[in-house]
């Protein structure tokens, strides 16, 4: 059989996939064995770039390693910005991609593969020879279970082509995490700072959102009597619990922002404390930190805290529990400092100056009418501060935030990852219509051709809003920020879709009936004037 063969045939055997990509001459004989000869699942993207990013939305709702595939050369610089956001997210992936055979200098798609990934900060594998093709596909795949990010495993196509012997070789694709406990020294000071704590806070991180470490961060909090609070990526982790706080840093609600102004503790677990969570150092001023990680590398990455263990959640909260009720220390109290019903609340929108409708109003209708059941994306651009803090999801897991590198327009394409990871549930994207022309409209058609239950819904005011914030700012003229895009919602129903335009109150009451009667991908665009849009 061929290399090609083999592989698609190890994706198919370990029960990898689905796959996501695009086909060019250097990938398309895997691709073709996958599908043909071992009915694996393809998923064919418009665009590279598509493929990563769906597969890091996978990866993302799934809790597995996303796999995408594309061709060589110009297919490779395509992926640059979706393996950039995947090494920024700390997504594990494996890129599939094919590369110029050696000897065929002339290729005008030929390009140093390697210098393009490595640049990203993702890894790079190389597949050698025809009798090492498994071990070192295995070994990409071990690296981004455990390194956290993507890793592209680069295939010659010389190699491909070769035939290689028909026989079954184990494959070994990851290992079980090691069990590691804080060192003595480190936990008698962490329990000695939540002692003599007044006003601890509980944050959680997207390392600590499994269940186990839930349950041990609930029985910590009520035993010290502090509130709870996630960080972004760990939204709506504590959303049913009374003394959530919600989102941690520049994204807190005004009641939540007094009380960690107030607090002198915060005991971070799975949490990177990055400048936007800590509000750029400030909201950490004058405090106790104590950040709890699984691996010793994560301490101090993005703020140096004063206590730094290495440890799981429920091992590190079983003990601190247990000396503080071996030295019978009492709880805080904070809590009863606190109005529980004020935490999360944020002001109301108000009447918009013009006829136009108002965002911050319109976010509290939407966040009713949408599927309570849903996944939630939000893309990048200057309607997300609002849409993440106003929009639930149900679970850290179905939830993705898609601009960790920055960048609009990249959530379409990971909606459509957590689409096939959920297939039961309906996907909400929540975008600008800066990054939907940028990035979602080459994809919708993906999620039209494979039928997936998606709720689009634009924020559109005819701008680049950030841009426009900046211009506005320095009363200087906004007219290079703004665009006459196209009317979306036709522009949805000819690539196949459904599409409603909303402009008020009447129209946004369409939205669940709307929802009802769509047959696949639903748009919605709404529009907003770009002078009335918030930025914060």
């Amino acid at each position: 059989m061929k290399v090609s063969q083999l592989l698609s045939r190890t994706l198919f055997e370990a029960k990898l996939g689905p796959l996501f990509g695009l086909a060019g001459d250097a990938n398309l004989f895997l691709i073709d064995s996958f599908v043909r000869e071992y009915g694996g699942s393809y998923i064919a993207a418009a665009n590279e770039a598509g493929s990563v990013l769906m597969a890091l939305g996978y990866a993302t709702v799934s809790g597995r390693v996303g796999l995408a595939t594309v061709t060589h050369g110009p297919a490779v610089t395509n992926t640059l910005t979706g393996m950039a956001e995947g090494v920024k997210s700390s997504t594990p992936i494996v890129l599939l991609c094919g590369d110029t055979a050696f000897a065929d200098r002339e290729n005008n798609q030929n390009i140093s593969q390697r210098d393009l990934i490595v640049a990203t900060g993702a890894g790079f594998e190389q597949l050698h020879s025809p009798r090492t093709a498994i071990a070192d596909f295995a070994r990409a795949v071990r690296r981004a279970y455990a390194e956290r990010r993507p890793i592209a495993f680069n295939m010659p196509t010389d190699i491909l082509r070769s035939d290689v012997k028909d026989e079954t070789q184990d494959i070994l694709l990851s290992f079980s995490p090691p069990s590691v406990r804080p060192s003595e020294d480190t936990i008698e000071d962490a329990i000695g700072a939540i002692a003599a704590a007044k006003r601890p806070i509980v944050l959680a991180g997207r390392g600590a959102c499994d269940e186990a470490s839930r349950d041990a961060l609930l029985r910590l909090a009520a035993r010290i009597d502090a509130p709870l609070a996630t960080t972004l990526r760990a939204k709506d982790l504590f959303r049913s619990e009374k003394y959530n706080m919600g989102i941690f840093g520049t994204l807190s609600s005004p009641a939540a922002t007094d009380a960690i102004l107030k607090s002198d503790c915060i005991i971070a677990f799975g949490a990177s404390l990055h400048h936007y969570t800590t509000s750029k150092g400030t909201f950490m001023e004058g405090k106790r930190i104590i950040q709890v990680v699984s691996r010793q590398g994560d301490i101090g990455r993005a703020y140096a805290p004063q206590i730094g263990l290495v440890g799981t959640a429920p091992e590190v909260v079983g003990t601190i529990i247990h000396w503080l009720d071996e030295a019978e220390i009492k709880p805080s109290g904070f809590r009863d400092e606190l109005s529980a019903d004020e935490l999360t609340t944020f002001p109301p929108g108000g009447e918009s100056a013009s006829s136009s409708l108002d965002y911050v109003d319109t976010l509290y209708r939407l966040n009713e009418l949408l599927p309570p059941n849903r996944l939630l994306v939000t893309d990048g651009g200057r309607h997300m501060i609002k849409a993440m803090q106003l929009l639930d999801a149900t679970a850290p897991d179905d939830f993705l935030f898609t601009c960790n590198f920055g960048s609009i327009g990249l959530s379409m394409s990971q909606a459509i990852g957590a689409a096939m990871a959920k297939p039961e549930r309906p996907v909400v994207v929540a975008m600008g219509d800066g990054g939907f022309m940028l990035g979602g409209l080459i994809e919708f058609n993906t999620a039209v051709r494979y039928g997936l239950k998606m709720i689009v819904v634009i924020f559109n005011d005819g701008s680049y809003g950030a841009e426009h914030v900046q211009l506005r700012d320095r009363q200087m003229d906004p007219a290079v920020s703004l665009f006459n895009w196209p009317d979306f919602a036709p522009v949805a129903q000819a690539l196949g879709g459904t599409g409603l335009t909303v402009r008020n109150h009447t129209d946004l009451s369409r939205v669940p009936q709307a929802i009802v009667e769509a047959d696949g991908p639903l748009l919605i665009d709404i529009k907003f004037s770009p002078d009335e849009m918030p930025y914060y």
